[in-house]
């Protein structure tokens, strides 16, 4: 019987790899809580990031057991364990979105930042449980779910969020330092879209962004004659605490559940689609055992008061080359785990400036939005940039919102349902198309895919989907909070919103149905 040897120096620099992912997601979750939306750090710190550990640890033990068990199966020493961390999509988006978003809300209804933060946070992982229990319901039909909706549309809602917030956001904060946040952009471009190599092949990111942080600190010491660097109070004791008080606010966080949903759908998809990257190079896992971990792990996160879910990631030939066994995940778990629940993680992350994470978030950002142009053919592009916009509106939302010296909360609800002449407002447009916009971009996608593809049938069909959703406030609420209703339920001056926007998906049918009737048997010609 052949022994599995679960340790090889592929282990070490695969750990190096998957313990920097983790790192930076958990970074650029602080990042964005404590630096754009203001969250205090106390939550973030001591309850977010060690809720956040507790997925990645639980998930890294049982996908350790499940290579032991296949390296037995297999009669093999050296099997690779599936590579598992957190989700750089959620971690992103479900702050930008979900988390921040409902703080802001939440003090603008008057609620001081202390209990605003508590209650957004405990929203968030209401959210959280949500996601890991959509995954886990799914994990049971795995091999039947990858073809339910076209990936065009899957990575078009996605791409939107990739540039209308996981780019755009950071890069206003490298435009307040740019005098670092350039040097970073300059490594991170050079070497990730033109090509370039760096010395002794060392890793891009992890140099830009200790060449940037010495390079702000330097700056610090000559603009103030300090560095000014961070206070190591933050290496304490912070264990996982469960966060039984989600439980009390699903009420409040079920308005967010469309948000959510599509983050779960794009880790379920995706798992399928990794466990097959796997089975080609001879390690077959099974999908279904993969997601139930995954949506198993992510409700963990959310009981402990973690607001990201966890994903196994689509690297795994690369850690098959670089001859991982599982001793790259045991790694992991120490240093995320431990890291975490220590207070290292947290110094590490008051360590890096914002100005250095943000130029990183913003290849995240452009990396993702270059799948769906990678992936999908040249004449379904116009169905991925379709499915941009509500994201981009959600965006724009966002810093209307956040701004009452802009423009203030009782201001923008009275534009907002100003209806003349049968006409909605610019901000009735912007409020409304970006509420639910990660449905709305995928759908929208998957319209414009349809019609190219010439089936109409489910075009038509997507199209009265969008229409009863917009009843509902699934997508397009006309509330400034996104929360959903019954048209029939909203005081009479609102209603001509959600039913116009309605009318117009059902009038969209309508004229799709008879040009497609007119054109039958004619030959197809795509002007692109």
């Amino acid at each position: 019987m052949v022994k599995y040897k679960w340790f090889s120096l592929g282990d070490v620099s695969s750990s190096a790899t998957i313990v920097f992912d983790n790192l930076t997601n958990m970074a650029i979750i602080a990042f964005l809580l404590t630096k754009v939306f203001g969250m205090p750090v106390d939550i973030v710190l001591r309850h977010i990031i060690p809720g956040l550990s507790v997925g990645i640890v639980a998930g890294n033990i049982i996908f350790i057991y499940f290579a032991f068990r296949l390296a037995k199966k297999l009669g093999r020493d050296n099997v690779t364990a599936f590579p598992y961390g957190l989700d750089a999509p959620s971690c992103i988006g479900l702050t930008l979105s979900v988390v921040g978003p409902s703080f802001l809300l939440f003090k603008s209804q008057g609620m001081t930042p202390d209990t605003a933060a508590i209650t957004s946070w405990y929203v968030s992982c209401a959210c959280t449980f949500f996601i890991g229990f959509v995954k886990f319901v799914f994990s049971f039909f795995a091999h039947k779910i990858k073809h339910a909706l076209p990936t065009v549309a899957l990575l078009g809602g996605l791409a939107g969020v990739a540039v209308g917030l996981i780019a755009f956001f950071p890069l206003l904060s490298m435009l307040e330092l740019p005098l670092v946040s350039f040097m970073v952009l300059a490594i991170i471009v050079m070497v990730y879209f033109a090509g370039y190599q760096m010395p002794a092949n060392l890793p891009a990111i992890l140099v830009a962004i200790v060449i940037g942080t010495i390079a702000y600190y330097i700056f610090q010491i000559f603009l103030t004659g300090n560095a000014n660097l961070p206070s190591a109070s933050n290496i304490q004791l912070s264990l996982p605490t469960l966060a039984f008080g989600l439980f009390g606010q699903f009420g409040l966080a079920a308005k967010y559940f469309s948000i959510a949903l599509p983050f779960a759908l794009l880790v379920i998809f995706g798992t399928v689609s990794v466990a097959e990257s796997a089975k080609v190079l001879g390690e077959e896992y099974s999908p279904k055992d993969l997601l139930m971990v995954d949506g198993i792990a992510t409700m963990l996160i959310g009981l402990f008061g973690g607001t990201a879910q966890t994903t196994p990631y689509a690297g795994f030939p690369a850690y098959k080359k670089m001859d991982a066994r599982s001793g790259y995940l045991i790694i992991n778990i120490i240093l995320i785990g431990f890291g975490a629940w220590f207070g290292f993680v947290n110094y590490i992350i008051d360590l890096v400036p914002d100005a250095i994470l943000a130029p990183v978030l913003m290849f995240i950002g452009i990396e993702i939005a270059m799948q769906v142009f990678i992936v999908c053919d040249k004449k379904y592009y116009p169905a991925a940039i379709i499915g941009l916009f509500p994201s981009i509106a959600r965006m724009l939302e966002i810093k209307l919102s956040s701004n009452p010296d802009l423009v203030s909360m009782s201001k923008l609800n009275e534009i907002l349902y100003t209806v003349n002449n049968g006409k909605l407002s610019d901000v009735a447009g912007i409020v409304t198309f970006g509420n639910g916009f990660i449905i709305t971009g995928t759908l929208l996608a998957a319209i414009v895919y349809y019609l190219i593809e010439r089936r109409i049938v489910a075009a038509v069909v997507t199209c009265i989907i969008m229409a009863l959703s917009s009843l509902f406030g699934i997508i397009h609420s006309v509330n400034l909070d996104g929360s959903m209703y019954w048209v029939g339920n909203l005081p009479k001056s609102q209603q001509i919103i959600p039913y116009e926007i309605a009318g117009g998906y059902l009038l969209f049918a309508v004229v799709a149905v008879l040009l497609w009737a007119y054109n039958r048997g004619k030959p197809i010609n795509l002007h692109h």
